[in-house]
């Protein structure tokens, strides 16, 4: 009587499990368009650190100081990038779009 009472609780655990992982599960729920948004904010973010170092080092290589400029404008990049993955995913959240 037992070992029933064990596999009948054990069955009615296991279902609990699979119910809550199928209504908890987001896996399912994400879309391309999230992928694209991901992907999107990736580029802005690498494109401005790009952009200010290549800005930085042309600037250090016409005045002749080296890693001055490089160094600026490297970190203004990233802040710029920063700044606009921060303004898309506001944008997002405006509109209700879950990213």
């Amino acid at each position: 009587m037992k070992k029933t009472n064990d596999i009948d609780e054990l069955n009615q655990r296991i279902n609990d499990f699979k119910k809550r992982k199928t209504a908890s599960s987001d896996v399912d729920k994400l879309s391309p368009q999230s992928a694209s948004k991901g992907f999107q904010m990736s580029i802005e973010l690498v494109s401005g650190v790009f952009v200010g170092a290549a800005i930085g080092y042309f600037l250090d290589y016409v005045f002749s100081t080296k890693p001055l400029f490089l160094c600026i404008l490297l970190v203004l990049g990233g802040i710029a990038g920063m700044l606009n993955v921060y303004k898309t995913a506001h944008a997002d959240d405006k509109n209700g779009e879950r990213l």
